[in-house]
Formats: C-alpha cells, sequence, structure tokens
C-alpha cells in the first residue's frame, strides 16, 4: 500500500500536468530506444522511487523533478518494477515499517540528562 504522501502527489493536478508535459516532450520509451526499438511511451516512471522519501518534502522534489522522470512503455515500466520489485507486498510492508520507526523516533521522549 502506498504512503498518502505518495498517493496525493501522485493525484496531483501538478502531477497530472507534469506528465503530460513528459510525455510530450519524450514521446518514445526510453528504454526501447537505449534497445534500439521504437515503442510509444504510456508511462512516466521516477528513477528515484518517490516512495524511498524520509520526509513529505524529499517526496515532492522527487515526485516533481524533471530530472528524475522517464518515459516509458508498459513493458518497460512493469520490467523495471518487476526487477525492482518496488511494488511487492513484502517491499511496501517494509517501507510501512520503516515509516512507523521513523515516526517513532520523532516522538520519542527524549531522555533526560542527569
Amino acid at each position: 500500500m502506498h504512503s498518502p504522501t505518495y498517493i496525493r502527489l501522485m493525484n496531483s493536478k501538478r502531477w497530472r500536468l507534469l506528465r503530460a508535459e513528459q510525455l510530450a516532450a519524450q514521446p518514445l520509451c526510453q528504454q526501447c530506444k537505449q534497445e534500439g526499438r521504437i515503442r510509444a511511451a504510456q508511462c512516466v516512471h521516477h528513477i528515484t522511487p518517490v516512495e524511498t522519501a524520509r520526509t513529505d518534502q524529499e517526496a515532492e522534489q522527487l515526485c516533481y523533478s524533471t530530472s528524475n522522470l522517464m518515459s516509458l512503455c508498459y513493458l518497460c515500466h512493469a520490467e523495471i518494477h518487476r526487477q525492482q520489485r518496488s511494488h511487492s507486498k513484502a517491499i511496501h510492508r517494509q517501507r510501512a515499517d520503516q515509516a512507523l520507526q521513523r515516526w517513532i523516533n520523532q516522538h520519542q521522549p527524549k531522555a533526560q540528562k542527569r
């Protein structure tokens, strides 16, 4: 499951506009192009996953940075995520555990100095 921040960013008007701009600027799948194929891009991929951000501000930066975007066809996009295992249940669970631990660390009372 994605974080509320990720869902908010991916459903924003800003993301929809940026995605459209990316596909207009790079209408062909960049991965296919590197491998000598020509295929239309249908997806905009975040090279560094937005979900890896530690803060909401970092997530926003990763989401909207044009240098972090790549136009891909559906097949290449699915293959990249399969290789990274970035959409597996285990990875989502691990990210949720990490987010919980960060929250605990931020909200735990600091040890009083004696």
